[in-house]
């Protein structure tokens, strides 16, 4: 069986989607989707809702490592965290995510999880992360 090629400038529905979004670039299917999405509760201890996610690492209170199906070309890919509400105050603003720049790589995002408001005392926290770039 040979393979082959097929060389194409759009994607469009036959229908099935609603709304006026029927066709999109494929240049922006390949270089505008994220590569990488992911959600954890608090523990880290599982992947509620995951792509192209294979694990996580919990390395501590606070402290995460996403392990990628498939990696990334280089490791100056764009990740993005979102942190819910919750919490004594109600909100995620006494909250941050560091990433661990010496310990991410192309195959790896090392994530910490800090309470501002205890001078970034380490804390585990639900989390969702959307990542982007070149795939290997």
């Amino acid at each position: 069986m040979a393979n082959g090629t097929i060389a194409f400038d759009t994607l469009q529905t036959s229908g099935q989607i609603t709304g006026t979004a029927k066709s999109v670039d494929t240049d922006y299917v390949v270089n505008g989707s994220a590569k990488v999405h992911m959600r954890s509760p608090a523990d880290h201890a599982s992947i509620s809702e995951s792509f192209n996610v294979s694990s996580l690492d919990d390395d501590g209170t606070g402290d995460f490592g996403i392990n990628y199906t498939n990696n990334f070309a280089t490791s100056t890919y764009y990740p993005m965290a979102h942190i819910p509400s919750g919490g004594s105050a109600g909100n995620s603003d006494g909250h941050c995510l560091e990433c661990n720049s010496s310990a991410t790589s192309s195959g790896e995002y090392q994530a910490w999880y800090g309470d501002a408001t205890t001078n970034l005392t380490f804390i585990d926290w639900p989390s969702a992360h959307a990542h982007f770039g070149d795939l290997a």
